[in-house]
């Protein structure tokens, strides 16, 4: 019989407290600054794991956002630090088999951005790394459920970047009542892994927002890219404004008609300095739509209707029409009015909703909006147009369809829009330019 040796794994914990933690909670959340060695410590938890699985055929899975993107940051220090033990290397499929407890152990790396390869497998340990850049589906429908058969955990780790599966992941492990989850975060003032200088010179070059996000593991500071601040979008949501503000003004209203399964209709109403909360509907037909709009449209008399007619959103608008409901059809598509400014009306409608937010309007108090809101990325083309983040990619960082903040941005599609001037700081008293505002006149 073979005597049993020991093997010495050449790694020192920087944080000894957190594989406490990953041995006593099932899903733990770390939220820790840029280099703070969180991939080394995530590697060399599976190795552990994967040596010390009683159970027959272990897996073990590291997953970054793209399979690239696990080889290129996670591969290396998995062959690095099982080198000195006995194992089969597969470069191709980006695995290795360790000796365990029950047989044997398989550690593989994945990319969240292919989940099919991640079906239909179960696993032991899990680990998901940058969670705040990877499909929030990838969690709920794929990797949850391969847990669940072994009793198998997860460790999510990365960085903030605004509000996400991993601002959510790290909220729900803050609540007491959910005893198998763990949270922690490391910002660089509570590691001292880097040397002070070092941290002053990052800091003056990164900037506030982005030394924030990346060093002092802020959720609240948006990307440098997001169009509304999530910090802005929840003054927005806490604000009072007086009905005497906003009920002289114009009531403009914004449908967005569901395109998909999952996707909801949603319609807004907006008055001056107000949007009142928003009216959802799921699985509603064209037709059941319909009425709800036409009955609207008696109750409330809206000075004017932007119908989004995208799609199965044209049937809507013909409808109406063919009843006498006035409606603009909205195409978030059409050509922007500042062509000098922007590619289309669909990123020039977010920016006057950006503009209304901060001059003082107020917002419904809805988490789910928020996020929609906060998902809004924008860029520049070649020749200076601003473009926004086309709203598949906006359901992929979210996982469904902005509806809310779609239907929202609609009461800006064809409405000249009131200046900060105008609105007086936007709380204070109703303006004489306010009352006068004729939405349909650009």
């Amino acid at each position: 019989m073979m005597k049993p040796r020991e093997i010495t794994i050449q790694y020192t914990p920087r944080f000894p407290e957190l594989h406490e933690a990953l041995e006593k909670f099932r899903f733990c959340v770390f939220v820790m600054h840029r280099r703070a060695g969180k991939t080394v410590m995530a590697i060399n938890h599976l190795i552990k794991q994967a040596l010390l699985c009683d159970k027959p055929f272990g897996h073990f899975a590291f997953i970054a956002p793209f399979r690239t993107q696990a080889k290129s940051i996670a591969w290396e220090y998995a062959k690095h630090y099982t080198a000195a033990l006995p194992r089969t290397v597969n470069e191709s499929e980006l695995s290795i088999v360790l000796p365990s407890c029950n047989g044997s152990a398989k550690i593989r790396l994945f990319g969240a951005d292919n989940p099919d390869a991640l079906r239909g497998l179960y696993y032991d340990f899990v680990v998901m790394d940058e969670v705040a850049q990877c499909k929030a589906e990838v969690w709920s429908e794929v990797i949850r459920p391969s847990l669940a058969d072994r009793d198998g955990r997860c460790l999510f780790i990365g960085t903030p970047q605004g509000p996400n599966l991993f601002r959510d992941l790290f909220s729900l492990a803050q609540k007491e009542e959910n005893t198998d989850w763990f949270a922690a975060s490391y910002p660089i003032g509570k590691t001292n892994v880097l040397d002070s200088e070092e941290v002053e010179r990052i800091k003056a070059e990164l900037g506030p927002d982005a030394f924030a996000r990346e060093f002092l593991c802020d959720f609240n500071v948006a990307a440098a890219t997001t169009l509304i601040p999530l910090a802005l979008i929840q003054e927005a949501m806490g604000r009072e404004c007086p009905e005497h503000i906003w009920k002289d003004s114009p009531l403009i209203v914004g449908v967005d008609v569901a395109r998909y399964g999952d996707d909801s209709s949603v319609i807004t109403l907006r008055q001056g300095l107000v949007v009142h909360p928003q009216l959802t509907y799921k699985g509603l037909s064209l037709t059941d739509l319909c009425g709800r709009v036409v009955s609207l449209f008696h109750e409330k008399k809206p000075d004017v209707l932007f119908v989004d007619a995208i799609g199965v959103g044209a049937g809507l608008v013909d409808r109406l029409r063919e009843l006498g409901i006035p409606v603009v059809e909205a195409l978030a598509s059409a050509r922007a009015i500042k062509m000098e400014k922007f590619v289309n009306r669909r990123v020039e409608m977010y920016t006057e909703l950006a503009d209304w937010i901060k001059a003082g309007g107020k917002l419904p108090d809805d988490p789910s909006l928020a996020e929609e809101l906060a998902a809004q990325e924008y860029t520049f083309t070649s020749t200076g147009k601003m473009l926004l983040l086309k709203k598949d990619k906006v359901k992929e960082k979210i996982g469904r369809s902005p509806d809310k903040s779609d239907s929202l941005a609609l009461c800006w599609f064809n409405a000249a829009p009131i200046t900060t001037e105008e609105y007086q700081a936007g709380l204070k008293f109703h303006t004489e330019a306010d009352t006068a505002y004729e939405p349909l006149e650009y």
